[in-house]
């Protein structure tokens, strides 16, 4: 097994090991040290800093005799370090929905998932309705950065810009591109109550990220 591609390379590879040793069941110190094969001062170095960063969790453990030992087991946050294999799975059941139900039912599966991902806010706003649709840009912004896009709002003259520095769906986006951006993508624009938007970069086509670019002077939405 090749330790620095199954976690992060940026842990080292005794860090590393570790937490693939750990994965399996929670280990004594000595147990560490065995497999490591270094000695215990060199183990607790490596284990306190686990322990900082919050991969790894410590507790005292009775034995048959003589007093309890430490005991060490990998937290969820360790886990979830070591990959996942969500985008593979999901780019089978998209295609599996497409084959059974067809091209239609797969967009409005995926209206739906834009629904349960990003609720239109109940706004209650003043002023015109310029001032109005920037506020809810602004709401709907807000709700992306809570779901892990990095997102963020430029306005320059009429034109709103959202540049979204990450994706959730990355993965899925590179090799489904059409159904992640050009699809489920849209759905979710449309549920800042915008439905004249122009996406100028998206991260399936290569870019670092994704830019849609609403036009203020548009009569074209649902505030």
């Amino acid at each position: 097994m090749d330790v620095n591609l199954t976690v992060s390379p940026l842990l080292g590879e005794v860090k590393t090991r570790i937490l693939i040793y750990l994965s399996d069941g929670e280990k004594s110190m000595g147990n560490l040290a065995s497999y490591l094969d270094i000695n215990k001062t060199a183990v607790k170095e490596h284990m306190e800093n686990l322990e900082r960063m919050g991969y790894v969790r410590s507790f005292f453990k009775k034995e048959k005799t003589g007093r309890p030992s430490k005991y060490y087991e990998i937290t969820r946050l360790g886990m979830e370090l070591f990959p996942k294999k969500y985008a593979q799975l999901m780019e089978a059941f998209i295609s599996e929905v497409k084959d059974e139900l067809g091209e239609m039912k797969l967009n409005l599966i995926l209206g739906k998932v834009a629904d349960r991902l990003i609720s239109s806010p109940d706004l209650k706003i003043s002023g015109n309705e310029r001032e109005a649709k920037i506020e809810k840009l602004k709401s709907f912004v807000d709700t992306l950065n809570n779901l892990g896009y990095y997102a963020r709002m430029e306005i320059d003259g009429e034109i709103v810009r959202i540049i979204r520095h990450n994706c959730i769906f990355y993965e899925m986006a590179k090799t489904n591109g059409k159904v992640i951006c050009d699809i489920l993508g849209k759905d979710l624009i449309e549920k800042s109550g915008e439905k004249n938007f122009t996406i100028v970069e998206k991260f399936s086509d290569g870019g670092n990220k994704c830019v849609v670019e609403v036009d203020l002077d548009s009569t074209d939405s649902t505030l």
